[in-house]
């Protein structure tokens, strides 16, 4: 999925920090080159034409990677001696040149040529027959493990400014740098310095606007497919399931980020050691729990984040404001933690930080510190160079630079901008605050990359050396790598069923609300006595001088018959608020299950998380549950209020009910789904809620029919509720239409007054001898429509559901089941719509 094209910006201004003002040897390459390692070797010959390069040992070029698949890529020597790559359908890919092979196509490699297995960039040597696979490496104590350098080149960003539409804003101001293997750099600054932004942009959720992101000397979102897998996130919000255990959690990151052919003691021993690393050993049988019910510490739950993304062995990491609610020892123990794995595994780690301790802050081996407006103002060691550089402020005013604390660094950002805002308020009083920050933090960007500045010197020459960008939006586009379709949606079905058996409150709730309604139901509609149905009266008083062919005498005799033998319990009302429990349901079962877990959708989607994977599983588990919900209700109702399913034995009735419960529940599934997706938050989304149900009883086609206002046609066709409500009524309609208690015998017009067939078809009224005939007041109730009152404008069939030429038993099934397509199709166009990229 490739970043969405913007418009190109007016070209930024230049920044102080270009590297044409860098020292000359800037540009020039590292003397010496790099070292490298080897990893593996083969000789062709003896038969040996293809070498198989794999994770596993039986393998003649072993990579041992967790990202790299057991049987990885073949290199095939032609009788030509030319020499071709394939790929043999791994899940993280051989890349070429910048473009991964699909499955089977061959690629001739040359002596020299860089080829990425995963994320491991091998260099191909050949000599003769023999074939040698090396790693570049820049110190000996990371040999055999892929590292990254990372260039920002003239990063620039402008978003449209929300609070003054038409004009933009710049989040980064022109930011370069380079950070090598090994570096845990402290990306700081003041509140509006853009140091998330900076994050994301480094990290791929957000292009910048002009500008290259570089890794390893190649654009990343070119290449940025080869490192989806070895680019560790870690967001200031939680991306665990509380309800998981510990080891849980890990695993399922596992599973999902390794490659399938990985066997289930593979991925426990990279679990165990990932835990053992972070020192979570004795905790990963504990469920992780919430923030406001605590099972681990703060600094626990921080290091199972980590956790989910150090399992896959990530050689870049970025953490957002690891340290933000953390107790002081944790925050200690976090930072030390960081500082380990980069100097151990020679991993790069950025992490952003407000303001840490002294000594927690010289653990970062560099700081990276922003201005207001995304104005870089230093980049150096943190200990010794920062303290020196921002004391350079007492200096100019005449005072010892004793700084020597990070939090005396920032009080010196504060004394410039109050300087500068006495300078520009004289000038001008009318100006904003802002402004004031945005003309300090350029004062002291240009004071850092000033020529004789000798931490820019060092941080921008030899080894950090940058390149320069082209000054327009970073070009290309890469695709991703798609994981197994049914192996990614049982992981997922199989988390999300253990989250909600752990959530038990959650769940209880959810399966007791179907008896709860139930109840309510039964007492409502329980003690209901028996008469002639109400509509069928006044459907009938509408008849009247019909059948009597205009006898007083006659109408009067009707009406007491009328009130005779057929006393019935009409369930409608209780059948309709049935259905209206189905879209309750589905709608509130579903509403806060995406905005609640945003963060963790987000990271997992920029990883391999299929789209459609992740709907289905939320989706099939939610109707699972909607299933148990409808069958508990109906069974609980459908025998206590004398429903023809389980009472008069129709079981076929009873099916078709619950059918179309479940289909509407499932309907409503989508709809909750979608609310959960367009809301920022799990309160807006209970809020929606109501608001989204009560349209369904009011438009459902009971309270307000549409012959009574048929203004209001093609909004109820719009509603589940009422093709729900069309689906369920529908089969108790059909047997109670050759029920004596349902059929209401009138005289039948003759001589003048007969009716032809037709007409008595449209009037629900069928012979019933020579001189009677029956009104079927089942189907007129259901079927009646407003324009068949054309056969007479004293005979309107006003307050009948209207479903008329509607009623086909497949139909409401047909439109509930392509309303669900639908609402699942505007859902996934929403959620893509917000993708990170």
């Amino acid at each position: 999925h490739s970043p969405t094209p913007q418009p190109s910006p007016p070209q930024p201004l230049p920044a102080v920090a270009m590297p044409q003002a860098m020292p000359a040897e800037a540009s020039a390459p590292r003397p010496g080159g790099k070292a490298r390692t080897m990893i593996g070797e083969a000789i062709f010959g003896a038969g040996l034409t293809t070498i198989n390069i794999g994770r596993t040992p039986d393998n003649q070029i072993v990579v041992p990677h967790p990202q790299v698949s057991s049987k990885h890529a073949q290199i095939i020597k032609e009788p030509d001696g030319r020499l071709f790559i394939v790929d043999r359908g791994s899940q993280n890919g051989t890349f070429v040149k910048g473009h991964r092979l699909p499955t089977g196509q061959r690629v001739e490699v040359a002596n020299g040529e860089k080829i990425f297995i995963g994320p491991m960039p091998l260099v191909i040597q050949i000599a003769g027959a023999q074939v040698q696979a090396v790693v570049d490496t820049d110190q000996n104590a990371w040999a055999g493990k892929p590292t990254c350098s990372i260039e920002a080149w003239s990063l620039y960003l402008e978003v449209p400014d929300r609070d003054n539409p038409g004009q933009m804003k710049v989040l980064l101001d022109n930011v370069s740098f380079k950070a090598l293997p090994g570096d845990l750099i402290a990306l700081m600054g003041p509140s509006g310095a853009g140091k998330t932004t900076l994050l994301m942009t480094l990290n791929g959720y957000q292009a910048p606007t002009s500008g290259q992101v570089r890794i390893n000397g190649e654009d990343l979102y070119e290449i940025y497919d080869v490192l989806r897998g070895s680019i560790g996130y870690v967001p200031q919000d939680d991306i665990v399931h509380p309800e998981l255990t510990v080891f849980e959690a890990v695993k399922y990151s596992a599973k999902f980020r390794l490659p399938p052919d990985m066997s289930e003691e593979e991925i426990d021993q990279r679990v165990n050691q990932t835990l053992r690393d972070l020192g979570l050993e004795q905790v990963q049988n504990l469920q992780i729990g919430k923030p406001e019910k605590k099972v681990l510490s703060g600094g626990q739950r921080k290091r199972v984040n980590i956790a989910l993304e150090l399992v896959t062995d990530p050689v870049i990491m970025f953490l957002d404001e690891p340290t933000s609610g953390l107790a002081a020892d944790d925050t200690t123990a976090l930072i030390t933690l960081l500082h380990d794995l980069a100097k151990k595994t020679g991993k790069t780690i950025i992490v952003t930080i407000h303001q840490p301790a002294k000594d927690e802050y010289e653990k970062f081996n560099l700081a990276l510190i922003m201005g207001y407006g995304g104005v870089p103002i230093f980049f150096g060691p943190s200990e010794g160079d920062s303290y020196r550089f921002f004391g350079r402020w007492l200096e100019m005013n005449h005072k010892p630079n004793d700084i020597d604390n990070p939090r005396d660094m920032f009080d010196m950002l504060k004394q410039r901008e109050e300087r500068v805002g006495n300078d520009l308020k004289a000038r001008d009083p009318n100006v904003n605050k802002g402004q004031i920050r945005l003309a300090a933090a350029k004062q002291w960007r240009e004071e850092f990359f000033a020529q004789g500045n000798p931490t820019f010197a060092k941080m921008y020459s030899g080894s950090r050396a940058i390149g320069q960008a082209e000054g327009q939006k970073p070009g290309g586009s890469f695709h991703r790598a798609a994981p197994p379709f049914i192996r990614q949606l049982g992981l997922l079905v199989s988390r999300y069923y253990k989250i909600k058996v752990r959530d038990q409150a959650g769940t209880a709730i959810m399966l007791l609300q179907a008896p709860i309604i139930g109840a309510l139901l039964i007492l409502v509609f329980g003690p209901q006595k028996a008469g002639p149905p109400p509509w069928c009266l006044a459907a009938l008083q509408s008849l009247g001088n019909l059948a009597s062919g205009g006898s007083s005498k006659a109408t009067a005799d009707m009406a007491k018959k009328m009130m005779t033998g057929h006393d019935v319990k009409d369930i409608s009302g209780s059948l309709f608020f049935m259905v209206v429990s189905a879209i309750w349901f589905g709608t509130s079962n579903a509403a806060r299950e995406i905005v609640a877990e945003r963060a963790i959708y987000l990271r997992e989607r920029m990883v391999n998380l299929r789209l459609v994977n992740y709907v289905l599983s939320k989706y099939i588990l939610l109707s699972v549950i909607g299933v148990v919900q409808c069958t508990m209700l109906l069974g609980i109702v459908s025998p206590a209020l004398g429903y023809n399913g389980l009472t008069n034995g129709h079981p076929d009735v009873f099916f078709l009910q619950l059918s179309m419960l479940v289909l509407t529940a499932m309907c409503a599934t989508a709809l909750g789904l979608l609310l959960s997706t367009v809301v920022a938050s799990s309160e807006a989304a209970m809020a929606l809620t109501p608001i989204a149900l009560i349209p369904q009883v009011v438009l459902g086609g009971t309270l307000v029919p549409v012959t009574t206002n048929s203004l209001l046609e093609y909004p109820m066709m719009a509603m589940p509720a009422r093709w729900g409500f069309e689906g369920a009524i529908a089969p108790e309609r059909w047997i109670n239409a050759d029920q004596k208690e349902w059929l209401f015998q009138l005289a039948k017009p003759t001589g003048d007054n007969a009716l032809p067939a037709d007409v008595m078809d449209k009037l629900f009224l069928k012979s019933s001898g020579s001189e009677t005939m029956n009104f079927v007041c089942a189907k007129a109730q259901i079927g009646a429509r407003p324009e068949l009152n054309s056969v007479g404008s004293t005979f309107p069939f006003d307050g009948s559901w209207g479903f008329g030429e509607w009623l086909q038993t497949w139909l409401p099934f047909v439109v509930l089941a392509g309303m669900t397509v639908g609402l699942l199709a505007l859902m996934m166009f929403v959620l893509r719509q917000k993708d990170p990229v």
